[in-house]
């Protein structure tokens, strides 16, 4: 498959434990991390986000640790609890920082360096609680939309800026509408929401009422897609943690091309579980078994 933007296979030492991330002259691809508890290493990054600058990444031992776009390490925090499972998930909204805790069944609020200013939702399977929430994304007017799976819990919710609930749709199932596995939810410019339908191997495309108006994908184009994002143009990026890649789709439903194969190597990927980009289309990738985040750019998905 592709490898575009990858220079050089120096770059790939932070696998074996050496530097930490490459910089180059001009807009940067390549990678950083490695396997290990330091600042700016990693243990199975699984949520990553971009935000004015700077990347944001989630691993399995609850830390938030923050990014220069070139992968110079600037701070990190911790989630108040990491016992029982981490984060999935992270969004900018309000100069905030949005994680939906899944494990604890609740949404975290942080400032940018990492003060928690709020926290909200209970464990439950009645309308507006949770069992595992996944995602999150919140649109202009502060509403915010939650996807989650979990017993009785394959839905969407919808809360208002007060954080009060709205409306859920959703449902277990294969047909149209339902979700196995909700596990990634996106809000495009216009308004349009993707959920990463995972173990349908599938995304579904809704409005902001919850009528259903595309699907996209299936199992003979995707496997099993844990997160999305939505590029500058208007694209749809999953990251599939079955095929080891990230592909790109029209919001219609057609591909538009892939990037990524299994393995360690440069442009490779090992069970990926993150996907952002940035407003000038650079891609960021959570190489989640491989320890490192990998970056290229959105003109590679072709």
């Amino acid at each position: 498959m592709r490898r575009r933007g990858f220079l050089a296979l120096a770059l790939m030492s932070c696998l074996s434990g050496c530097g930490r991330h490459d910089r180059r002259v001009g807009p940067f691809t390549g990678a950083w991390g490695g396997q290990g508890l330091r600042d700016g290493f990693f243990l199975r990054p699984r949520a990553i986000g971009f935000s004015k600058g700077e990347v944001y990444v989630i691993d399995t031992t609850g830390r938030v640790q923050v990014f220069t776009h070139e992968g110079a390490f600037l701070r990190l925090w911790n989630t108040p609890s990491a016992e029982n499972g981490t984060p999935t998930a992270i969004h900018f909204a309000d100069e905030k920082v949005l994680v939906p805790d899944t494990h604890y069944s609740r949404i975290l609020e942080y400032s940018p360096s990492g003060e928690l200013l709020n926290e909200w939702g209970r464990y439950g399977i009645e309308p507006g609680r949770f069992i595992y929430p996944t995602g999150i994304a919140q649109d202009k007017d502060g509403a915010c939309y939650v996807s989650e799976y979990g017993e009785h819990a394959e839905r969407v919710q919808v809360f208002d800026k007060s954080r009060q609930l709205v409306r859920t749709w959703g449902g277990h199932g294969e047909a149209p509408g339902q979700f196995n596995r909700a596990m990634a939810i996106a809000l495009s410019p216009e308004g349009e929401l993707f959920v990463a339908d995972t173990a349908n191997h599938r995304i579904q495309r809704f409005d902001k009422q919850g009528k259903l108006l595309a699907v996209l994908g299936g199992p003979e184009a995707l496997n099993f897609p844990h997160d999305i994002a939505v590029a500058p143009d208007g694209s749809i990026l999953a990251a599939e943690y079955g095929a080891h890649r990230i592909s790109r789709f029209r919001p219609d439903g057609k591909l538009v091309g892939r990037y990524g194969e299994p393995g360690r190597g440069p442009g490779q990927f090992n069970a990926p579980r993150g996907v952002a980009v940035s407003e000038d289309g650079a891609v960021y990738v959570a190489d989640t078994d491989n320890h490192r985040v990998q970056v290229f750019n959105l003109g590679d998905l072709r």
